[in-house]
C-alpha cells in the first residue's frame, strides 16, 4: 500500500475524524498522522491502524505573514475577491457612507474608516508601501528569498518525509505554516497536497506563495477559479468535495422522508460576516403576521457559529423566534457544529430555509430542502449578503445555479415564503453538480485514487 502522511497544523477533527475519512485512509494506505498532542491523543483512542507523531510548537513567522499579504496586494487585480478582502482589511466592515444614515452615524462611520486606515498603515508599514507597484514587486522578491530560508530552517529537525508517496495538509485559511512546510517538502522532493477545508480559499484568502503538487477543492467552480487565479495547472486541482461534508454522500439513503410538523417551519441561517440579519428577521415576522400565515408558522433562527460583531443591529429579536444557540465555550473552526443526526434533523424538519450565502446553503441543497438565498442589503456594512454575493467569486457562483431563488428585499423573501406555504412555488431542485462533488463514495476515495496513480 502507498504511504501517506496527514499533517495537521490545526484541529480539523470534524473533517477527518468524525467524518470517517481518517478511518478509510487507515485501511487503504500506510497512514501516518502528524498533529499536536491533544489531537494525537484523540486519534490514538480510535484504535486505527496508523502511526502518530506529535508536532512541536512552531512559532509564527512575521516574514511569511508579510510575504502573504504583499503577494495578495500585488495581485489584487486578478480577483475581485482579493480587492474586497483588502478593502475590508484596510477600512473595516462599516461603509464610509451608510445608506439613509443620520448625521451622527455618517460622522461615526467616517472616523471608523479613518481610524482603521491609520491603524493599518501603522501596523503594516511594509504592506502599505506595497500598494505602489514598483515597491511591491521588489519587496515580494526580497521576501521570497527570506521566506525560503526560514521555511527550510524551521523544519530542519522534523521527522524525515522522504519515504512518503504523498503528504496531505488540511487547511481552512491556508495558514503560514502550510506554505513553509510545502517549501520544506520541496527540498526533499516529497509530493504534497493541500486539502481545502472550505470553498473560498483559492479566490479570496491568499495567493499560494508556495505551490503544492496538488490541491483538493470542493467543486468544478473552485477548480476553474484555482486555475485562473492561482496559476495552477488543471491537472494539479482535484475536485473532491469537502472533507467535513463526507457524511452527506450517503445521507439520503437514511433520510428519504422529511417529517412534517403541524406548523409551517421556516429556518433562517445567519451570516458569519457583518450583516444585520436580526433587523431583517423582524421585518419578515411583521410581514408574516399580517398574512394568512399568522399563527400557522414556526420561525427558527440559527446564527452562524463564528458570527462577527455588527454595527447598528437590533439588540432584540421578535419573541416568537426560536434561536439555536451555539456552544459559548467554542470559537473558530471548533465552533462549527458536528454533522450528526441532530444537525440533519434541524434542517430536514424545515419546510423552507432562508440562508445567507454560507456553506450551510450547500448543506440544505444537498438535503433537498427548499432554499431561498438572502440577498438583501442592510445599507450599513460592506459585507452584507448582497454585497458579498457580488464581491466574492465563490459566492457569485451561486448565481450560476439554475433554479436557485434569491430574495433581494424583505418583501421578496416574504413573497417566496407565502408561495411555498400556499404550494404555488415551482418545485425545481437546483443542480449543484458544479458547486460540490458528492457523487463519489467518499472524500478519501479521491485521495486514494490520486496516490495510486503516482
Amino acid at each position: 500500500m502507498k504511504k501517506i502522511a496527514l499533517v495537521f497544523f490545526a484541529n480539523y477533527s470534524k473533517s477527518w475524524v468524525d467524518s470517517g475519512n481518517l478511518a478509510q485512509l487507515s485501511t487503504e494506505s500506510e497512514l501516518s498522522i502528524y498533529a499536536n498532542q491533544d489531537l494525537v491523543e484523540q486519534i490514538e483512542r480510535l484504535g486505527l491502524n496508523l502511526r502518530t507523531f506529535v508536532i512541536p510548537e512552531l512559532e509564527t513567522s512575521r516574514v511569511t505573514k508579510i510575504f502573504q499579504l504583499v503577494s495578495l496586494i500585488n495581485r489584487r487585480k486578478i480577483s475581485p475577491s482579493f480587492n474586497f478582502r483588502l478593502k475590508r482589511l484596510v477600512f473595516g466592515e462599516l461603509r464610509l457612507f451608510p445608506n439613509g444614515a443620520t448625521l451622527q452615524i455618517v460622522v461615526q462611520s467616517f472616523f471608523y474608516n479613518l481610524r482603521r486606515f491609520i491603524n493599518f498603515v501603522i501596523n503594516h508599514p511594509i504592506e502599505s508601501i506595497s500598494f505602489f507597484p514598483p515597491f511591491g514587486i521588489k519587496l515580494e522578491s526580497l521576501l521570497r528569498k527570506e521566506f525560503s530560508r526560514i521555511s527550510v530552517r524551521k523544519f530542519v529537525g522534523f521527522e524525515s518525509m522522504e519515504n512518503f508517496d504523498l503528504v496531505l495538509m488540511p487547511s481552512a485559511a491556508i495558514e503560514d505554516r502550510i506554505y513553509e512546510f510545502i517549501e520544506f517538502l520541496k527540498q526533499c522532493a516529497t509530493p504534497s497536497a493541500i486539502c481545502i477545508e472550505n470553498w473560498d480559499n483559492l479566490t479570496s484568502k491568499s495567493i499560494l506563495i508556495s505551490q503544492p503538487d496538488f490541491v483538493f477543492v470542493m467543486g468544478n467552480f473552485c477548480k476553474s477559479h484555482g486555475a485562473r487565479i492561482q496559476s495552477l495547472q488543471e491537472s494539479q486541482i482535484i475536485v473532491a468535495g469537502l472533507p467535513r461534508f463526507n457524511p452527506y454522500r450517503n445521507i439520503l439513503n437514511y433520510y428519504n422522508q422529511r417529517s412534517k410538523g403541524k406548523l409551517f417551519r421556516i429556518l433562517y441561517l445567519g451570516f458569519s460576516v457583518p450583516h444585520n440579519e436580526k433587523n431583517l428577521i423582524a421585518q419578515l415576522i411583521a410581514l408574516i403576521d399580517q398574512s394568512v400565515l399568522k399563527g400557522k408558522y414556526e420561525f427558527v433562527y440559527k446564527p452562524h457559529p463564528v458570527r462577527q460583531p455588527r454595527f447598528f443591529e437590533s439588540l432584540t429579536i421578535p419573541h416568537n423566534v426560536r434561536i439555536i444557540d451555539k456552544n459559548p465555550d467554542l470559537s473558530g473552526f471548533s465552533a462549527i457544529p458536528a454533522i450528526d443526526d441532530n444537525h440533519f434533523q434541524e434542517i430536514l424538519k424545515s419546510d423552507l430555509v432562508i440562508s445567507t450565502p454560507t456553506s450551510m446553503t450547500i448543506e440544505t441543497l444537498l438535503l433537498g430542502v427548499p432554499t431561498i438565498i438572502d440577498a438583501t442589503d442592510d445599507g450599513i456594512h460592506r459585507t452584507t449578503s448582497r454585497k458579498s454575493l457580488s464581491a466574492y467569486l465563490h459566492l457569485s457562483d451561486l448565481r450560476n445555479i439554475d433554479g436557485l431563488v434569491f430574495g433581494e428585499t424583505a418583501e421578496d423573501l416574504f413573497k417566496e415564503i407565502l408561495d411555498h406555504y400556499l404550494g404555488v412555488s415551482p418545485s425545481i431542485r437546483p443542480s449543484i453538480e458544479n458547486l460540490i462533488e458528492f457523487r463519489n463514495p467518499s472524500y478519501a476515495s479521491h485521495i486514494i485514487n490520486l496516490v495510486n496513480t503516482m
